[in-house]
């Protein structure tokens, strides 16, 4: 019995191998995103009396378990979805392997940068986004220039 139950998750294992990758940047990003929202909520308490532990122990490490929960779930959906239903479609326009899982991802990892320069905003009151914004678009003039 205990041979079979190993046998079927490693057999599951196997299939979600592919996305493992893209699981493991959505989850950093929302360990990053996590580490930025425990800086700002101490920053906003730092006049008050709360300690740093205060801090930490709130409901928004169940709400960030949940999220880890839900990103996981859609990059593996929609990998079920392309590898097995819709791939073949895709294929024929696009020859990039698991576009659609990819896009799921990098969507999902621009949440959470969203959500990091917002924080780091509150805190700083410099804004990442519109930085990096400002940066490339002074790259692509200075490109302009050398053509």
């Amino acid at each position: 019995m205990k041979t079979n139950i190993l046998l079927a998750l490693s057999g599951i294992l196997t299939i979600f191998a592919p996305v493992k990758p893209l699981m493991t940047i959505a989850l950093i990003a929302i360990l990053l995103d996590v580490c930025f929202g425990v800086w700002r909520s101490y920053k906003r308490r730092e006049d008050t009396d709360a300690k740093f532990w205060d801090v930490i122990q709130s409901q928004g490490f169940y709400r960030t378990a949940v999220k880890a929960c839900i990103y996981a779930g859609a990059i593996s959906f929609f990998f079920l979805v392309e590898k097995y239903i819709a791939g073949d479609i895709i294929a024929h326009f696009i020859s990039v392997e698991l576009l659609l899982t990819k896009a799921i991802a990098l969507f999902l990892v621009f949440t959470e940068v969203k959500s990091i320069n917002e924080n780091y905003k509150d805190v700083t009151g410099k804004d990442i986004l519109a930085s990096f914004k400002k940066f490339v678009t002074g790259l692509k003039t200075e490109s302009d220039k050398w053509r």
